[in-house]
């Protein structure tokens, strides 16, 4: 199969099925979205008992957090793929189509993360680590001395 052929089955697969398309993609973001919080949570261990809600009152606050900055994102996502793979799949090729798009996902990203809730999210994580940063200078401190 040339790369010409090849590229026109793939094209045809995605015109053929786009619920398909569209659930790949947001399967890949919930999967990038979960591990993004994962590997904070984690690498932020030492910051959990200064937390008020211990482990996992930080893993919810981090959750929350990340999740009502992405969700909205996803789910502009989802609208965007379903109208390119669904409605408009001669569009789907074009690079500047996505323009919109980027620009309306950052809009969104530095809108949600001025809401009240996800900024005490934040103060709170934010105090933890400092607290858990300020400890471990405090005990490097009294071992050197």
């Amino acid at each position: 199969m040339t790369p010409a052929e090849h590229q026109a089955a793939s094209l045809a697969w995605q015109h053929s099925h786009p619920l398909m398309m569209v659930m790949f993609s947001t399967i890949g973001t919930i999967v990038v979205i979960s591990l993004i919080v994962l590997v904070r949570w984690l690498m932020s261990a030492s910051a959990w008992r200064y937390h008020p809600g211990g482990a996992g009152g930080f893993f919810k606050d981090e959750a929350a957090r990340w999740g009502a900055i992405l969700v909205p994102y996803l789910a502009l996502s989802i609208g965007f793929k379903l109208f390119i793979y669904d409605v408009h799949p001669e569009l789907s090729n074009k690079p500047e189509i996505w323009i919109p798009f980027i620009i309306a996902a950052i809009a969104f990203r530095f809108a949600l993360r001025r809401l009240p809730f996800i900024k005490a999210m934040g103060r709170h994580i934010d105090a933890a680590r400092a607290e858990a940063k300020a400890a471990r200078k405090g005990r490097a401190g009294r071992i050197t001395a």
